[in-house]
């Protein structure tokens, strides 16, 4: 977290390995963005280096950069970025004073923002260094999200002789993937649905998971769509799966599961 008038380096935190000395680099961080956003009059997102990637986000007085991997999913910290920055905003201005002011009277000593470092920290420990690349690392939380999502897609209203057929195509086009992820090898399919809860998370890797959960919801979406009749498919994304994901959208962005929903369902 930078100040962008002084460069000051409000707090930084280092994972995975990357090493930066944030205190030399910060004043250069902030004059790179006011040099992009006064010479081109864009506001700075992204800049990549040889090895790293610099995510960025701003206020008029604040910056939040992330440095990643260039294999890290850029949604993912895109969304990251962003809510470190409104959970500082929203939580580390005094209510008697406002940021302007608190940067004034602040020492230059980290220990002023020890709990927002700590609220970094536990959105950071989510994810895991893998592959050099910062993946989401709470298999048990990205489950139940795509346990809530196959439930209401299978949720649609259809007759069952309609939901016979559909158990049928999903067993048959998810046969590659069960095959392929062996940790679908015991998850029941059936007219009753299908329980992805029962997966052993901690004997499965967390990329594995993931992988296998997002090909089982674009066959189900898919076969869903192309089985069901058009008026039950809009009412079933309308009233059961979106209102869903809008009361666990934070959750999803955190996961890009997002990006799964839009593009299976739509």
């Amino acid at each position: 977290m930078i100040e962008r008038n002084t460069g000051r380096n409000l707090i930084s935190k280092a994972y995975s390995g990357i090493e930066i000395d944030m205190d030399l680099i910060a004043p250069f961080l902030s004059a790179t963005h006011t040099f992009i956003d006064k010479a081109s009059h864009e506001n700075l997102k992204t800049i990549d280096t040889e090895n790293n990637r610099y995510v960025w986000e701003a206020t008029d007085d604040l910056l939040f950069v992330m440095v990643v991997s260039k294999g890290a999913r850029l949604s993912h910290m895109r969304f990251l970025v962003e809510y470190a920055l409104k959970e500082f905003m929203k939580n580390e201005i005094p209510k008697d004073q406002d940021l302007d002011s608190l940067l004034k009277t602040w020492t230059g000593t980290s220990k002023t923002f020890k709990r927002f470092g700590n609220f970094v920290d536990e959105l950071i420990n989510q994810y895991e260094f893998t592959d050099e690349a910062l993946i989401a690392g709470k298999a048990m939380d990205c489950l139940e999200v795509y346990s809530h999502l196959i439930k209401s897609i299978l949720s649609v209203d259809i007759n069952k002789k309609t939901r016979t057929r559909l158990t049928e195509t999903i067993l048959k086009r998810a046969k590659y993937v069960v095959e392929k992820f062996s940790c679908l090898a015991k998850v029941p399919i059936d007219e009753n649905g299908i329980d992805v809860l029962c997966i052993d998370v901690y004997n499965t890797s967390y990329r594995q998971l993931r992988n296998a959960l997002e090909e089982l919801l674009k066959v189900v979406a898919v076969a869903t769509k192309e089985i069901s009749p058009p008026d039950a498919f809009k009412e079933m994304i309308f009233e059961e799966a979106m209102p869903y994901v809008k009361r666990d959208i934070s959750r999803l962005q955190t996961y890009a599961i997002l990006d799964d929903v839009v593009r299976y369902l739509f």
